[in-house]
């Protein structure tokens, strides 16, 4: 093999602390002499100092983010850009054309469902239009109220941003007393916060108040090629969370919820994968939300032996190979996430090298 003919290089952007995404990727292009870049818009990622080079860059919603973007790629031969947060995908998906036109393949979906998938009250009507099982939810107190005083809904209940990432700002209520003070002290932290941006299209509608389900929980990868064709959904049971995060599950066979990961694959024909949470219980499997990206779960399935950045690679260069080789997870794996400290003071001399003229690497 030509290394030079064909290298692939790696950007992923929002990086944060998922440094693990980074191994991934440094093992998937090393068969083609690449390497793996990252950036953020803060020097206080993790992820960033483990990358084989990275940058420091604008806010996502500057108007400098995407220019930015593209002279980083070029300068450093870059063909696919992974970003890893909800807020970038609608941003890069309106750029799509425009950076393939310059060589560079950036793994979004459609607009559409970056848009769907972001916006957790659509995202609701998406799933119940389409006839999968979900929760009701609510957008204000007074619907809320209205709806129990009907017999719809009872304590407890959740709250959640309607344009939230991760768990951020997700709290429980056990009576009206709680509800009312987590939904004033969400709508701070909300407004406040990163969320303000997307949440700006309808502050008095940015707030989710929906049913506390009782039952098992699933992550599901449910994993596409990049013509949107579904492969295999591999299925992940939680088995304990911590601060909302999820940091051990088991990957299983479960036939219902592969063929619901196949239900919603056909629907949505992302490209590579799309994470969806669903709750099991004796009424059926319940969709909550799903998000089109790498998500906090996907080292689960990569531990039971899933290589998707592997398969990534292959996809983007067009070159056949086995699914099987890359896509078959070991039922019964358990995967527990830990803490790896990592050392700034390596990558702060290389750029300081840089600054000097120096060719950093």
């Amino acid at each position: 093999m030509n290394l030079i003919l064909n290298r692939m290089n790696v950007l992923l952007t929002s990086v944060g602390r998922r440094n693990y995404l980074i191994d991934y990727f440094k093992e998937a292009v090393s068969p083609y002499g690449g390497k793996v870049y990252a950036v953020n818009s803060h020097s206080n990622s993790p992820a960033l100092y483990v990358a084989d080079a990275m940058e420091i860059a604008p806010p996502i919603i500057s108007q400098d983010y995407i220019p930015f973007l593209k002279q980083f790629c070029l300068e450093n031969g870059i063909q696919l850009i992974v970003p890893l947060l909800d807020l970038e995908l609608p941003v890069l998906a309106k750029e799509k054309e425009e950076f393939l036109e310059l060589g560079i393949h950036v793994l979004v979906p459609s607009l559409d469902l970056a848009l769907l998938s972001n916006d957790k009250f659509k995202t609701y009507q998406f799933l119940k239009e389409n006839g999968f099982q979900t929760v009701p939810v609510f957008l204000s107190l007074d619907q809320f109220h209205s709806a129990k005083s009907a017999g719809l809904i009872d304590f407890p209940v959740v709250l959640k941003p309607r344009w939230g990432m991760g768990s951020v700002g997700v709290y429980v209520a056990e009576n009206d007393e709680e509800l009312t003070f987590y939904y004033k002290k969400l709508r701070k932290e909300v407004e406040s916060s990163i969320l303000k941006f997307e949440s700006s299209q309808d502050f008095e509608g940015a707030i989710l108040i929906m049913e506390k389900l009782s039952g098992e929980e699933y992550m599901l990868d449910i994993i596409n090629d990049l013509d949107g064709n579904h492969q295999i959904t591999v299925v992940n049971r939680k088995i304990f969370r911590k601060g909302g995060e999820t940091e051990g599950a088991e990957t299983i066979d479960k036939p219902e919820l592969s063929e619901l990961g196949l239900k919603i694959a056909t629907l949505t024909k992302h490209p590579l994968v799309l994470d969806a949470d669903v709750f099991v219980n004796e009424k059926g499997c319940f969709i909550l939300e799903f998000n089109p990206r790498f998500s906090g779960g996907y080292p689960f399935s990569h531990l039971s032996g899933v290589q998707l950045p592997k398969a990534l690679i292959r996809w983007v260069k067009r070159e056949p190979f086995d699914p099987s080789e890359y896509l078959s997870p070991a039922f019964g794996t358990v995967s527990l996430k830990g803490i790896s400290m990592i050392s700034t003071n390596q990558k702060k001399t290389q750029r300081l090298d840089s600054i000097k003229g120096q060719t950093v690497l």
